[in-house]
């Protein structure tokens, strides 16, 4: 039979076994969530480095896109911005490194996030090749095609790059919640033994843990949500680069000009056998000029030039250019089409409806002369800066000529254009004119649709 003092030693011992019991579980589950809250720590490091590379990547295609086709001094200061973010971009890649090595020691799948940071390696050389490029083009003899393609590289392979950056932040934030739920776990499991000795000591000690964890998880989420925004805002960028060029020039043509290869000097021209072109001039412009203050006469032009831009959309019809307070459209390229003499004499005649609805609007008295011609023209881009779509031929001058011989509110064609046009519009015949370096010519004064005539 054990004696009083045995059992007293032996509850004694028990007591002794119990509380180094619980001391062993409480320091080994503060030992795991401090080991959980450390390997947070580090993801949110490693986060909040790659995050900032992706925000470096959208300044430097930001600054990239504003670089000017053709060099200026403003040009010089954006070459600066652009080196001094490769600078930061390097030194960001040797803390991202660093710290993506040392978050790895704990790390569950090292071997997936070894592969996802190495996989980032390609993209970010390509960026920092085409940035360098830029710099080096930009810097001595501006060459625009080979802008054109650094610039699409840069925005190719920064999405690239934001897509790695994404996968890797997913990969870290799936492992934080992995080791949450691992974390639950042994917080329930431990607090089952805890509770047949000490249930309060398990619960003072593991619940402030979890809670801090769980922030911990709070911030990581923020991160890649930051890191998910920043993506939206680079592929809006992309858009206004592509929106930028096609205002430019047709969508063909900057097609064949992305495509050109950068040793080839950019040089694009097109024949046209059938076309019409027109031209419209607003009529005592050098006396409105003198009398208007060039800001009030910008702003007359673009409302103008503005409605005449609806029309030319609604027509199909392209736009070649404006100069000064003369308006050039063509029709019938660059996807040549039957119509095209038909929507041109429209446009014409919406023109001259629009210049009356303007006056009325804004009580000036403005008119226009407006020339039509049909015939061949070469089309495309050529020289080295400043491209512009722009039409050549003997057609485009007497379109010229039959502006510039017109009168106020009328629209003058050829015999060319009047013998496409008779089935579907009223005319007037002028007679035989004089035409500055063609000679007598038969021309014609357009009035109006008939009944049948497409409405294109």
């Amino acid at each position: 039979m054990p004696t009083p003092q045995s059992s007293t030693r032996r509850l004694t011992s028990l007591y002794i076994a119990s509380l180094g019991t619980v001391a062993f579980l409480a320091l080994l589950g503060q030992a795991i969530v401090q080991s959980m809250l450390s390997q947070q720590t580090r993801d949110s490091t490693v986060i909040e480095i790659a995050t900032r590379q992706k925000i470096l990547s959208l300044q430097l295609r930001e600054a990239a896109l504003a670089l000017k086709i053709e060099a200026d001094r403003e040009n010089s200061f954006k070459l600066k911005e652009i080196e001094e973010i490769l600078k930061a971009w390097d030194a960001a890649d040797r803390n991202v490194q660093s710290a993506i090595h040392k978050a790895m020691i704990f790390n569950s799948d090292r071997d997936e996030i070894k592969r996802q940071a190495a996989a980032l390696a390609p993209s970010h050389q390509r960026i920092q090749a085409a940035a360098k490029s830029l710099i080096v083009s930009e810097s001595r003899r501006p060459n625009p095609q080979r802008t054109i393609a650094d610039l699409r590289e840069i925005r190719d392979a920064g999405k690239e790059f934001s897509d790695g950056i994404n996968q890797l932040v997913l990969t870290y934030n799936q492992q934080a919640q992995a080791g949450i739920t691992q974390l639950r776990r042994v917080e329930l499991s431990l607090f089952g033994l805890l509770l047949l000795i000490l249930l309060l000591e398990g619960i003072l000690v593991f619940r402030p843990s979890v809670d801090k964890l769980q922030t911990a998880l709070n911030e990581l989420a923020i991160a890649l949500a930051t890191s998910q925004d920043t993506a939206a805002e680079l592929a809006a960028a992309q858009a206004q680069s592509e929106r930028l060029l096609l205002n430019i020039l047709p969508s063909p043509i900057a097609e064949r000009l992305k495509n050109t290869p950068e040793t080839t000097q950019p040089h694009i021209a097109d024949g046209f056998g059938d076309v019409t072109v027109l031209f419209a001039d607003i009529v005592g412009f050098t006396d409105i000029s003198a009398r208007t203050s060039p800001q009030e006469l910008v702003a007359l032009l673009n409302q103008i030039f503005s409605r005449f831009d609806r029309l030319a959309e609604h027509h199909g019809l392209e736009k070649i250019k404006t100069i000064g307070d003369a308006y050039m459209v063509v029709g019938g390229l660059p996807h040549p089409c039957d119509h095209h003499a038909v929507s041109i004499a429209n446009m014409a005649i919406d023109m001259q409806t629009a210049i009356a609805q303007f006056n009325q609007d804004t009580g000036e008295a403005f008119s226009i002369r407006i020339g039509m011609n049909t015939g061949a023209v070469v089309a495309g881009v050529i020289g080295l800066r400043k491209f512009i779509y722009d039409l050549w031929g003997d057609t485009v001058n007497i379109a010229s000529r039959m502006e510039s011989h017109g009168v106020a509110g009328g629209i003058q064609v050829t015999e060319a254009t009047y013998k496409r046009l008779t089935d579907t519009h009223y005319f007037e015949s002028r007679g035989v004119i004089q035409v500055k370096g063609r000679g007598e010519m038969a021309t014609y004064w357009l009035k109006g649709k008939k009944q049948l005539a497409p409405t294109v």
